[in-house]
């Protein structure tokens, strides 16, 4: 015990003086190793596992540097021994056993020309207190064994040499085996080494987040401000546009609000001729990717950068607001999309109780409408004196339209949630058009009241085709066929004027979307409710065993007929519009003629009286 005691004292060079402890010199204090594991889980616990393996490694190199000062200035031995000597001082100090297992070392011209050393640890007080306050590791966890030979190696040598652990018996392993190296030779491990060395003083590290915290409070207080300013805006029943001059004021960059179909909402800072281009390209960025943006995102254009958030409404994307920074990277992106994503959502609720007064209004109009064709108005003067409460003039001309619709291809509507419903497309393409109509929903039909002094010269089947052609582009998965009036003039016969258009559509087809009552001729005006009982007389006695026992089968073929007959006897047409074969129209055709106990389809007069009793039933018999 003694030789072991004289060995220590003789390495260290202890000392005790006034009751104070000094090792080399050095004011030292002896603890115990629990109280370093107490130290090393509450470091964990705390700044987590990876700013603690810097924390250690660099507390392992400054121990590691200090020792090897004081035997840098024995010139009794050579640069080697002193290398040698490091495991004898890490032992002497209690925090590992330590030998040498090979080494490889050269100098020349003052340089290190090689540099390698391995061994191995035993009996580690670091991966002891490790597995005692955590369990095993699943890597080495001896940071502070590594950072004291570093250190001491890197001061002996004057250049960096970095110690790195291959086996710990803190991950479970025999023994802790490490190895060290110059840093220019751990090559793609360097990068790691490195991390523990560039790693900031906590002082620092805290200095910096202070820093961090207080530009994200100024942040916060400016973006609070903005949004105060917005909110006050909302109370004050002012629109998008004064929200938008209120951020293009703070931000000192074009605002855009616009729908998903790219229509302008509203806009700030930039001119209409110079956004188009860049509206273009955004498009263009939106086609290639197929789908709508659902977060903030930077999208580049020529010479500039958007910053776009969407504008959420009811769960659905209804469009975006964007930041166009004109030649310039985004270099404030962090409170920009703060005070973009505030902006987004106050757009929302404006975009919100707009539709919640067009709703409101549309509604009104809607069930005006219902109340003039149901005829609660007995005349021209009380209809004329309630459209003025709503800004319309129903005293001159004026068409009514039957608008149904129907889901294709086994859609549902609920499956098409995600599109504009049918009548928010014809709204819509009314509204753009600055066309005031009055329009009712029924179940799978509108009703539309189309007042002559809207449409500027232009004729209502022009806008009536140019309607449906836009509802194919915005309404997809659902067919569209519309039924036109005559034009009327009392507006208090408008439930005739329904009638007419109801008689009208039954008429069209997908290929012919769009039928007037004029197209209808003499049999549109022959017909209505009180000789309805007569007409179906007139059908039967036509079509005879056509028409008797209907089934199926029947139907198929009164519709066979009917094509045959609107084609003017044309086979090849006929066959193209039924996707049948000619062969197999020729059957069916067959089929009718033994029905109807003719073999003369093709006689004018035969066939003149067929298309009307085949048009008769159509207006009659919504199956047909």
């Amino acid at each position: 015990m003694a030789n072991q005691f004289l060995s220590l004292n003789d390495q260290l060079h202890i000392l005790k003086i006034d009751d104070l402890l000094y090792v080399n010199n050095n004011r030292s204090v002896l603890i115990q190793t629990s109280a370093f594991g107490i130290l090393q889980r509450d470091l964990i616990n705390n700044i987590g596992i990876n700013r603690m393996k810097a924390f250690f490694f660099k507390y392992g190199w400054q121990l590691g540097e200090e020792d090897a000062q004081d035997i840098i200035m024995d010139q009794s031995l050579t640069l080697l021994e002193k290398i040698l000597k490091g495991p004898y001082y890490h032992a002497a100090k209690g925090h590992v056993r330590a030998r040498f297992t090979s080494h490889d070392f050269e100098m020349e011209n003052g340089k290190v020309k090689t540099l390698s050393f391995k061994g191995v640890w035993e009996d580690s007080n670091e991966a002891e207190q490790h597995i005692r306050n955590f369990g095993l590791s699943t890597t080495p966890v001896c940071y502070t064994l590594t950072g004291y030979a570093s250190g001491y190696v890197s001061r002996l040598v004057e250049e960096e040499v970095f110690f790195k652990e291959h086996q710990c018996v803190g991950a479970g392993d025999h023994c802790c085996i490490w190895e060290g190296r110059l840093l220019s030779e751990w090559k793609e491990e360097a990068d790691e080494l490195l991390l523990y060395s560039k790693e900031l003083p906590i002082l620092k590290e805290l200095e910096q987040a202070n820093e961090k915290l207080l530009i994200e409070k100024n942040n916060l207080a400016m973006v609070t401000a903005i949004h105060k300013e917005l909110t006050d805006e909302i109370i004050k029943g002012n629109t998008i546009g004064s929200i938008l001059d209120i951020v293009n004021r703070r931000i000192e960059h074009p605002v855009i609000v616009e729908d998903v179909y790219f229509q302008e909402i509203g806009k700030k800072g930039i001119s209409t001729e110079n956004y188009e281009p860049i509206k273009k390209s955004f498009k263009v960025y939106l086609k290639n990717r197929n789908h709508q943006i659902d977060k903030i995102k930077v999208v580049p254009f020529e010479h500039g950068h958007r910053l776009v958030t969407p504008i959420f409404l009811e769960e659905k994307v209804i469009g975006y607001c964007s930041f166009l920074y004109m030649n310039k990277e985004i270099k404030t992106f962090e409170i920009d999309s703060m005070i973009i994503g505030r902006v987004s959502s106050i757009c929302s609720v404006l975009i919100y109780n707009e539709k919640t007064k067009l709703n409101s209004m549309q509604r009104i109009k809607g069930e005006f409408l219902e109340e003039i064709v149901s005829g609660k108005y007995p005349s021209e003067q009380e209809i004329g004196k309630k459209a003025g409460y709503i800004q319309m003039n129903l005293s001159g001309d004026y068409h009514v339209v039957n608008l149904t619709y129907s889901y294709q291809d086994g859609c549902e509507e609920r499956a098409l949630i995600d599109q504009i419903s049918p009548y928010e497309g014809v709204a819509g393409f009314f509204t753009k058009k600055n066309i005031y109509i009055l329009i009712s929903q029924r179940p799978d039909t509108l009703i539309l009241l189309i007042p002559e002094n809207q449409l500027e010269g232009q004729s209502v089947e022009h806008i009536l085709h140019s309607l449906v052609n836009y509802l194919k582009k915005k309404v997809k998965h659902v067919l569209f066929l519309a039924g036109l009036s005559a034009m009327s003039s009392n507006i208090a016969e408008a439930g005739a004027a329904l009638v007419e258009a109801q008689s009208a559509v039954r008429l069209s087809t997908r290929e012919e979307p769009i039928t007037t009552f004029n197209d209808l001729g003499m049999i549109g005006v022959l017909i209505n409710r009180q000789n309805e009982n007569a007409v179906r007389k007139i059908i039967t006695s036509t079509l005879g065993k056509l028409y008797e026992n209907i089934n199926r089968n029947k139907k198929e073929l009164i519709e066979t007929l009917y094509k045959f007959l609107v084609n003017g006897g044309n086979l090849e047409l006929t066959a193209e519009d039924l996707a049948l074969s000619v062969s197999g129209l020729r059957y069916r055709l067959n089929k009718i003629k033994d029905l109807l106990g003719r073999d003369d389809l093709r006689d004018p007069q035969v066939q003149f009286q067929m298309l009307l009793a085949l048009k008769a039933l159509k207006i009659i018999d919504k199956e047909y």
